[in-house]
């Protein structure tokens, strides 16, 4: 049986879908506790991590989703204000790191990676440790106390408004870690978590359009990551999407 088809059995028996964009490239996970996920940024700060050992914790304010964390079907201004001072409240103590199930759609690359001159990192990361986000048509439809305040939201409500997200960002396969600020590194006026423990880097993908020397990236992530693999992708040939350049694969 030829290695690419070996590799996509083992990562359809490890609950994948069948034509996840690593594939043919890498192994998944060996350890089932843990998930393949996937970040995409530029160049600069894909090295930047690599250097660094670390990832940018994300704010909900400055996500490019205007509805984040807005998703409720709220009528009364009274209690829109609530949950907006709910998402604010979560602004000033909460992060989170935003990864994808997988890198093969085109207008993530778009979107995240410099327009295809990124590059995309793939990690194992502990499933219980991450939520998975729910795209809805319609926004959630609930109801607040007599008396509500921003504490006042029910567990489950909050629950909800933190994972949910319309429809329309389906192609994202998005899921969330949160991250405490207080437990997060600070350099003003970023914050960032450490990839170590239960963020271990696996894969290096150099986007369609990346100019960086694949080489030169290999050898950095060999001194930082030696268990990670490096490849280049490619605009596929009978589908839009983007896939492993075979040449590339080691």
């Amino acid at each position: 049986m030829p290695v690419n088809e070996m590799r996509r059995r083992e990562w359809i028996a490890a609950g994948y879908k069948s034509d996840m964009g690593s594939a043919v490239a890498s192994r998944p996970p060996a350890d089932s506790s843990r998930i393949r996920l996937y970040n995409l940024t530029s160049v600069k700060h894909a090295l930047s991590n690599i250097q660094n050992h670390r990832l940018k914790v994300s704010r909900f304010a400055d996500l490019n989703d205007p509805f984040e964390l807005l998703a409720a079907n709220f009528k009364e201004h009274k209690t829109r204000q609530v949950v907006r001072n709910w998402k604010d409240t979560n602004h000033s103590r909460m992060g989170l790191l935003c990864f994808a199930g997988d890198w093969s759609e085109p207008v993530m690359w778009s979107h995240y990676a410099d327009k295809h001159t990124g590059i995309c990192l793939g990690f194992d990361v502990c499933r219980s440790r991450i939520q998975k986000v729910s795209y809805q048509d319609d926004r959630i439809l609930d109801a607040l106390g007599p008396t509500p305040t921003p504490d006042e939201l029910s567990e489950e409500l909050q629950q909800q408004l933190l994972c949910t997200k319309s429809a329309g960002w389906r192609y994202e396969e998005e899921y969330r870690r949160f991250i405490s600020l207080d437990a997060a590194y600070a350099d003003s006026p970023l914050h960032f978590w450490p990839i170590h423990g239960d963020i271990q880097l696996r894969e290096v993908i150099l986007g369609a359009l990346c100019e960086e020397p694949i080489e030169s990236v290999r050898q950095n992530v060999e001194r930082h990551f030696p268990n990670a693999v490096v490849f280049k992708a490619r605009l596929a040939f009978q589908s839009f999407k983007i896939v492993p350049d075979a040449r590339t694969v080691i």
